[in-house]
């Protein structure tokens, strides 16, 4: 009787937890090509946007897209935008897509800053309360 009661409940917890880790994957995906010409076409981002090991990363002159990542550059980063990317997502250690969320922008330092601004990006949970 006890036996068949532990079955049950680790039954229903393995089945919680794969709900609940199937709703938390289907939040994010890859962005989808709009059509061939389209001026906001997904981009492989991972070689030209700035680290915060970089220099160029705390220039607020250089316009260029900054992502604060765990994973740096090891994992494909794809962003999308006109003239400047609007959104990024990043790849975890397994391959699945994390929309990248918006921390700030370089228009911020006001003068100082390139135009279009650039956006500062961070990887889901990488800024406390966010």
């Amino acid at each position: 009787m006890k036996r068949s009661i532990l079955v049950r409940a680790c039954a229903l917890a393995i089945g919680l937890m794969a709900l609940g880790s199937g709703v938390a994957n289907a939040q994010d995906a890859w962005p989808v090509d709009p059509w061939p010409d389209s001026p906001s076409r997904p981009v492989d981002a991972t070689h030209y946007v700035l680290m915060p090991d970089q220099l160029e990363f705390w220039n607020p002159m250089v316009n260029t897209t900054r992502v604060i990542s765990p994973f740096g550059r090891t994992t494909k980063i794809v962003c999308m935008g006109y003239r400047y990317d609007s959104e990024c997502w990043q790849a975890d250690r397994d391959g699945n897509p994390h929309k990248l969320e918006i921390v700030s922008s370089t228009g911020a330092f006001g003068s100082l800053a390139p135009t279009p601004p650039s956006f500062v990006f961070a990887y889901p949970g990488m800024i406390p309360g966010s």
